[in-house]
């Protein structure tokens, strides 16, 4: 179910949309909030009818039906916020976990500034949009159209005090919303600039310190922040004059209706009922300028989100994950590798291995780079007919849970996720045998029985209080779990102590399954080699 959404999603995105707003999960919210759009336009045009009979004749208990249906409206725009909240939040959490699973599976994932500000000012955009854009023109709508109503029924030229203050007000924010939208875009790129440098200079913390950088570096900084501060004073120069237009051209809605009354000669009530429809309008009127602003907002995070949420379209399940019956490498536990050509454009020789066999991966950076994207992603940007294959079945399209019993990895540059120990060895393979796991751990290095709270240890901040040598010991471990068929190891075996250094080679020399591997271990000779050959 949540491939199809997440294929769903990436469809819209390849035509520029993000979601669509009535989908299962929105669609009751969005029918109350159209409902209580549609009953508090009604109640308006009631509630001005019966203000308007008080001046004629006044009496207590029209008094307090007034006041009675006053708070009516007032619990109404009660309840539509707090739907349009859960509205918000229910459409903005699919849109996160679109961003957060593309930058997760991305051959080459955006800095982790780029995402923090993605997934918060971008994703409030889109928040803001719906909440205070969409939401207040599903109530406001409804609402002037009751009003006009009510002020044609009332007398006919008082539509006109409302009719005259909306088409300028349209005409003004026309005018002014596409230098929103581009001084909108120019700060979000200012703003991700921001957070991208913040990420990149506290991630070289100890170089900068080292190297005597604090200051210059806090200057780079402030240069980008105050860069990032001029884009927001222009842009909130539009914002000013957005906002004020739509508060300022109502304001001519009353002086029309007063001197429309005056010389049609309207009575007393005509004049106050039409002041009270005009008022209520005018609130909604007043929020045109803040909607426009939100929509240039959204439009300026849409043009960045869509790209990104496209790529989920290429991915899921179908006719490609196998290989076709008879085709070389459509054989259980047999591997076929067949990468693109990578950046230097040498060309990968399609490889063929069986059980047993231990391939050493030549060609240095471009082997580096391989390793990482079949760990990853199972080469599964590769097009075809490039890709990677285990028992016949695309390492790029099959689900997770069978790609992660398919494939294990470690990987020099791994970080390892918060959790216990006992979860991170496991964390490919959730229900394979903790002893088991452990005795790995301890095999390569690593003696939960030396720490605090043994394998209920917790890990932060990317794997402490482990050193280098354990975290290796931990990475190979959780691979080694339930034997793969395909097993990619990239750097590690430098990191390993001496000792867990010869148990790795001497277990891994007599591994049932194909294994890829860069580095050396003692005891550890590989059946035969694999690098790519330039382009002829």
């Amino acid at each position: 179910m949540q491939e199809k959404t997440d294929t769903g999603m990436g469809e819209r995105a390849r035509r520029g949309k993000l979601p669509a707003l009535w989908a299962p999960g929105r669609r009751a919210a969005l029918s109350w909030l159209l409902g209580l759009g549609l009953g508090m336009g009604a109640l308006t045009v009631l509630l001005a009818w019966l203000t308007g009979q008080l001046t004629r004749a006044f009496t207590v208990s029209g008094l307090w039906l007034v006041l009675g249906l006053a708070l009516a409206f007032g619990l109404g725009k009660f309840a539509e916020r707090v739907l349009a909240e859960k509205l918000g939040q229910h459409y903005v959490a699919q849109l996160r976990g679109g961003l957060l699973k593309q930058s997760l599976t991305a051959d080459r994932a955006p800095g982790l500034g780029i995402t923090v500000a993605r997934s918060t000012n971008d994703l409030s955009s889109v928040r803001n949009w719906v909440i205070q854009g969409i939401v207040p023109l599903m109530a406001g709508i409804p609402l002037l159209l009751f009003a006009l109503a009510g002020l044609y029924l009332s007398a006919p030229p008082l539509a006109l005090a409302l009719l005259i203050p909306l088409g300028l007000e349209l005409l003004l924010l026309g005018v002014l919303a596409p230098g929103a939208y581009g001084a909108a875009r120019v700060l979000r790129r200012r703003r991700g600039a921001l957070a991208s440098r913040i990420a990149e200079t506290l991630g070289a913390a100890t170089s900068v310190r080292a190297a005597g950088g604090v200051g210059r570096e806090v200057g780079r900084l402030q240069d980008t922040a105050g860069r990032m501060a001029a884009a927001a004073v222009h842009r909130a120069r539009f914002a000013g004059a957005l906002r004020a237009s739509a508060l300022a051209v109502p304001l001519m809605g009353s002086v029309l209706l007063v001197g429309l009354a005056s010389s049609a000669g309207l009575p007393a009530s005509a004049i106050t009922s039409g002041l009270l429809l005009l008022g209520i309008s005018s609130a909604v009127l007043g929020e045109f300028g803040r909607m426009v602003e939100y929509r240039q907002n959204y439009k300026a995070a849409r043009r960045i989100l869509a790209p990104l949420l496209a790529q989920l379209a290429a991915r899921g399940t179908g006719a490609g994950t196998r290989l076709p019956v008879g085709a070389p490498g459509n054989t259980p536990d047999v591997v076929r590798l067949q990468p693109a050509a990578g950046p230097d454009g040498r060309a990968w020789p399609t490889l063929l291995a069986g059980p047993g066999e231990r391939i050493e991966v030549g060609g240095g950076r471009a082997a580096q780079q391989l390793l990482h994207r079949l760990a990853t992603t199972g080469l599964a940007s590769d097009p075809q007919p490039h890709g990677a294959w285990v028992g016949g079945r695309n390492l790029g399209l099959v689900p997770e849970r069978s790609r992660r019993r398919l494939l294990g990895a470690a990987l020099s540059g791994m970080v390892l996720e918060r959790g216990s120990i006992a979860r991170a060895l496991r964390y490919r393979r959730p229900q394979g045998s903790l002893e088991e796991a452990l005795r790995l751990a301890q095999l390569f290095g690593l003696d939960v029985d030396e720490l605090p709270d043994a394998e209920a240890t917790m890990l932060r901040r990317g794997g402490e209080p482990l050193d280098d040598a354990q975290r290796a010991g931990l990475l190979l471990a959780r691979a080694l779990l339930e034997k793969p068929a395909l097993l990619v190891l990239d750097g590690l075996p430098g990191a390993l102590l001496p000792g867990a250094a010869r148990e790795a080679g001497r277990l891994l020399q007599d591994y049932p399954g194909v294994l890829l591997y860069r580095g050396t271990l003692p005891g550890l000779q590989p059946t035969r080699g694999w690098e790519p050959q330039a382009r002829t």
